[in-house]
């Protein structure tokens, strides 16, 4: 009988406590990634991203070529990102990140800063 009362104490300890942290929040939380890659040959300075709405503003500094640099976006409440550089020939550049944050959203967006052929710089989106 004892071995019974003490299993069963236990099962209602561990209900108890899973019903607590899935509460709070602790079980499935929603993660959203913003990947900021430089696939340029060249290395490209004052790379920063600015929340629209909130105006919180990451500054990253400097992304060597072939480096990335991973935010995991605060997605509270809904907004858009705004991703800022500056390539090798002193050109500041400004491209929407993300154009529409959703409370909860989760997932991942890639942007690959890239150099073409003729000299242009752009960014391409992947999710």
């Amino acid at each position: 009988m004892k071995t019974i009362n003490r299993c069963f104490t236990g099962l209602l300890c561990i209900v108890i406590l899973s019903t607590l942290l899935a509460g709070c929040g602790f079980f499935g939380k929603k993660i959203a990634v913003l990947v900021i890659e430089n696939q340029a040959d060249e290395q490209i300075q004052n790379v920063r991203i600015q929340y629209t709405s909130s105006k919180e503003v990451v500054e990253i500094g400097a992304l060597k070529p072939k480096e990335k640099y991973e935010h995991t976006i605060n997605n509270e409440q809904e907004d858009s990102i705004t991703l800022y550089y500056t390539d090798s020939s002193g050109v500041e550049h400004e491209e929407t990140a993300v154009g529409y944050i959703i409370k909860g959203m989760k997932g991942t967006t890639v942007l690959l800063i890239k150099n073409d052929n003729e000299g242009k710089w752009v960014v391409e989106k992947k999710k």
